[in-house]
């Protein structure tokens, strides 16, 4: 709003003290247009509304001012380069045809402006074995409601269940394959695209006569690449010996492998799989989950009980779902508690002498566990995502990963 203008003489003292108030508080205005700018990275409406009160008060200030300002506003206006970047790849998205999609084109654009991530080179090709499947494609920014480190891919219209890829790092690493249920809780489907595509295109072969190829089609050249069509019949072998051999080790394939054992009797070769199993995605909490409901059935509690005390310290968000959450709090024994009662339980297990050892945690460390109980809270129920996005997109940047927050601000907008 412009400053009321003054008749008095512009050499009086008054006049002059009033100008260096004046200077002062545009240059506090455009000091809060720069910041201004960096919380609109995410949101366009935010950032017009940035721009305008910028311009408005520019329009009002004495030549003098808008100098002192125009530093700051240029700086501001670098800033807001990414935010822009971010607002083409999202309008781009909400855009985008079916077809569009299905190139791989959008999602890659988004990926790289709203999570500077490089998008795997074999996305298209899953994109469309994803719609041979039956899948619907969703534009990436179609994020309301979903895991807030999650890219989707497509929708299930029959049941609502969403495949995505997921943002694990900051460093351009491979974007695991998910599936997510309720918006909160991930099942790891494959390590990348690539893994994805090939066991599709197996699992086809597996289930269908040799005539049905739409998968294997789809996938196109990709596909061609990684499978000869009918070697999986060929071969003799099991569907999850012919994958875990033959394509990748997968979660689902796995448990199949201890299945088998189980069905034949030989607990201790299925338990030796589940070791294995353990050792491959043990940062996930599903596998935990899987050895702890084994071992109850087979009697042994106290294993069972380690095992979901396990399953608790890795991201609850991949323990599978609410109610494994609950099963596995119940089997550890911390029936009733909250998740910041668990988390305290477990960081005093670590022994009176840890603190000494390991020296104080660091305001880093300190954000990052912040950001994995909110991630616990959200997946246990005990908060809504849309609550604590805001707060988490602060966590990673006091953690000193602000790609991750940059994202998780763009999904607030979604």
């Amino acid at each position: 709003m412009p400053l009321p203008t003054t008749t008095t003489s512009a050499s009086s003292p008054l006049v002059t003290a009033r100008a260096r108030a004046h200077r002062r508080a545009v240059c506090d205005l455009a000091r809060a247009v720069v910041i201004a700018c960096v919380r609109s990275l995410g949101s366009s409406t935010r950032h017009t509304r940035v721009t305008r009160a910028m311009a408005a008060t520019m329009a009002s200030s004495r030549s003098s001012t808008a100098a002192c300002a125009s530093s700051a506003v240029v700086r501001g206006a670098r800033v807001c380069g990414a935010g822009r970047r971010v607002q083409r790849a999202r309008a781009c998205a909400a855009s985008a045809s079916a077809s569009e999609l299905a190139s791989g084109e959008t999602h890659a654009a988004y990926m790289r402006d709203a999570a500077k991530t490089k998008a795997p080179a074999e996305l298209p090709a899953a994109l469309r074995v994803l719609q041979a499947r039956g899948y619907e494609l969703e534009p990436p920014n179609a994020r309301k409601g979903m895991h807030p480190l999650v890219v989707p891919l497509a929708k299930r219209k029959s049941d609502g269940h969403v495949i995505g890829l997921m943002i694990v790092d900051e460093q351009g690493g491979e974007t695991p394959v998910v599936g997510v249920t309720d918006g909160a809780h991930l099942t790891l489907l494959a390590k990348n695209a690539s893994q994805y595509v090939h066991w599709a295109i197996v699992e086809e072969e597996a289930t269908s006569d040799e005539q049905s190829t739409v998968v294997a089609a789809a996938a196109g050249s990709v596909g061609v690449s990684l499978h000869n069509h009918g070697e999986f019949k060929t071969s003799g072998k099991p569907f999850d010996i012919y994958v875990t051999t033959q394509v990748g080790k997968f979660p689902s394939c796995m448990e199949g492998l201890v299945q088998r054992h189980l069905d034949r009797g030989d607990d201790q070769s299925a338990l030796i799989t589940c070791d294995l199993y353990k050792a491959t995605f043990g940062e996930w909490g599903a596998p935990h989950v899987f050895i702890s409901d084994l071992y109850t059935r087979l009697g042994r509690v106290e294993e069972a009980r380690d095992a979901a005390r396990q399953a608790l310290q890795t991201p609850w968000a991949t323990v599978g779902s609410r109610d494994a959450i609950e099963r596995m709090i119940d089997i550890a024994g911390w029936s009733g508690k909250s998740v910041q009662e668990i988390k305290d339980i477990l960081e005093s297990r670590r022994g009176p002498s840890a603190a000494a050892f390991d020296g104080p945690k660091t305001d880093k460390q300190l954000a990052r566990e912040e950001s994995e109980t909110l991630l616990d809270r959200v997946a246990r129920g005990e908060l809504e995502s849309a609550v604590v996005n805001q707060r988490l997109a602060e966590c990673y940047m006091n953690a000193g990963k602000p790609a991750l927050a940059k994202f998780i601000m763009c999904g607030m907008s979604a």
